[in-house]
């Protein structure tokens, strides 16, 4: 059709638009109407695809632009015609088209963001950041967000919160809870940090990047008593929570292992005659350091429910995680748990152990036993039996000094030390042990022996 400058106008009409023909490069192609009248900077552009754009061209403080009205033939030659006349009655007004249309799109989509809440944050944080990036404290990350970032910050609008914000809520916070104020403060950062790439805020614009005090942390002690291991075990008994939960609590309160090593475990990894889990390297959170195979010692009575729970269907993972289907409707490949800390919640809560004022608030956040606080009991009874030296062995520690935070001294095999510990624990979960009687029975003791000396001198 040769050069640009040499193109000759085509009329306005269907048949002669649908007539050109693409060529390597774009060009565009001028136009008059049905009257032969042409029409002031409406052109077709054809694209190499073979598209074909109606676009109006025009210059602007001396530039020259060209502004886009439709594609043929969604539009119409009668309407490109219209819309054309319309940007030339604004280009001759001094407003330029382009630019109006540019600053309607950046209102729309400012009026879009506008409209996101931390809570839609939130949501896709839980539903596309955990899964792939927080498996390991996914539950608890989630936890955080229900319970304190949105009451707080649910319903401002994502554009708009600041730094001020974020220290008025950890502020309050840091005043109850310091350890859970600096959990939160992470949270939060990662979730702001994913709301930039997302494109919901500016780059450079995290909030909590400005917010640098943390709070003071202590580490936890705590484990649970003996007469809580007994209001545990009579939950337990008749609780009616999923039994691959109730299981996951008794491997970490049996066998000492971390709440990773649960979600993980898998069928294959245990084996029953000789009472051992052996978890990959890749699989437990000293194997990267160590690059040995992690070997939890199970007690008879931990075997024993192992033996009794039922395996879900096609499920690799003991305690296997909620079913889900894919985009075509079909079932996805199976993935690990990853809610525990709520059920372990509505179990801890039923037993007593946290108590709450009237309006529901839990009276002392720090003192609640959280899940490893089991694996920590599992420690705790190992230390009271005198079990000290196999403590960190059991727990799967790649560092003494992490030990030491359990404590640990002499030296005993390590299945017949898991055994003890653990026949410990389920004897008062059963009810077989009783603390009380057994307190008492030493009053008694310590009492007869005062009045044999006494008798005696």
């Amino acid at each position: 059709m040769g050069t640009p400058k040499e193109r000759k106008p085509i009329r306005l009409l269907k048949t002669s638009i649908e007539g050109l023909e693409p060529e390597r490069t774009p060009y565009f192609v001028s136009t008059v109407n049905a009257k032969g009248q042409a029409v002031r900077g409406l052109n077709v552009r054809v694209l190499p695809s073979g598209k074909k754009v109606f676009v109006h061209r025009y210059r602007f403080q001396g530039f020259q632009k060209t502004y886009t009205l439709g594609q043929f033939p969604s539009m119409s030659p009668e309407e490109a015609e219209k819309a054309s006349r319309a940007a030339q009655a604004k280009i001759d007004a001094g407003r330029d088209p382009g630019q109006d249309k540019a600053t309607a799109r950046a209102a729309a989509v400012e009026a879009k963001l506008a409209a996101v809440t931390v809570k839609d944050l939130a949501n896709r944080y839980i539903l596309e950041h955990i899964p792939g990036n927080s498996k390991a404290w996914g539950d608890e990350a989630t936890r955080l967000i229900r319970l304190h970032i949105l009451p707080a910050l649910g319903e401002l609008p994502l554009a708009k919160v600041g730094p001020a914000d974020i220290s008025t809520l950890l502020f309050e916070m840091r005043q109850a809870t310091p350890t859970q104020a600096n959990r939160t403060r992470a949270v939060l950062r990662t979730m702001f940090g994913r709301a930039e790439e997302w494109e919901l805020r500016p780059l450079g614009s995290n909030p909590v990047s400005v917010v640098k005090q943390r709070a003071p942390e202590v580490k936890r002690e705590r484990r649970l008593k003996d007469s809580e291991l007994k209001a545990l075990g009579a939950v337990l008994r008749k609780s009616k929570e999923d039994p691959t939960i109730i299981l996951a609590l008794r491997l970490a309160l049996l066998a000492g292992m971390r709440k990773g090593e649960i979600q993980k475990l898998r069928w294959e990894w245990i084996d029953m005659d000789a009472g051992e889990v052996r978890i990959p390297p890749d699989s437990h959170k000293t194997g990267r350091k160590t690059g040995k195979t992690r070997v939890v010692h199970l007690c008879s009575a931990l075997v024993a429910y192992l033996k009794t729970t039922v395996h879900t269907l096609g499920c690799p993972f003991v305690v296997p995680g909620k079913p889900r289907k894919g985009p075509d409707g079909k079932p996805m490949p199976w993935q690990p748990i990853v809610g525990l800390q709520t059920p372990w919640e509505r179990i801890r809560d039923a037993g007593g152990m946290s108590p709450r004022n009237e309006d529901g608030v839990y009276t002392n956040e720090e003192e609640n036993p959280g899940l490893h606080d089991l694996r920590r009991t599992f420690a705790s009874v190992g230390a009271d039996l005198g079990l000290k030296g196999f403590v960190g062995e059991l727990l799967g520690h790649a560092e003494a000094t992490v030990t030491d935070i359990y404590t640990r001294s002499a030296a005993e095999p390590l299945q017949e030390a898991a055994e003890k510990i653990g026949a410990r624990i389920e004897g008062i979960l059963s009810g077989k042990i009783d603390p009380e009687k057994e307190v008492q029975a030493r009053r008694k003791a310590k009492e007869a022996k005062a009045q044999k000396t006494g008798a005696s001198a």
